[in-house]
């Protein structure tokens, strides 16, 4: 696997973008724990840890998937489906199916 820049200038961007989140995220509870009682901001807290935390396991599978290469070739997939289905309708046109 090999990081050009194109990766590094993606990851900076993720990573800029989910410090944004996480400061906008942190002021909004901060403003909210003034005008909140105890129980409300607790499950409000819960919430968006949990924003947070799933926020962060997407942002981790898009990095790898992109690492990894699924996105270098989108439009290969279908023409291997139409491949197939052209060898299958030939072997069964061979095994008398048609």
């Amino acid at each position: 696997m090999r990081i050009t820049q194109k990766t590094v200038a993606l990851l900076i961007l993720f990573i800029f973008i989910f410090v944004v989140g996480t400061i906008i995220a942190t002021r909004t509870v901060a403003y909210l724990e003034a005008g909140m009682a105890g129980a409300q901001l607790k499950g409000f807290l819960v919430e968006v840890i949990a924003y947070i935390i799933a926020l962060t396991g997407w942002l981790f599978l898009f990095i790898y998937s992109y690492l990894k290469g699924d996105f270098k070739d989108i439009e290969g997939p279908k023409y291997d489906i139409l491949e197939l289905e052209e060898k299958i309708i030939k072997a069964e046109k061979e095994g008398g199916k048609y």
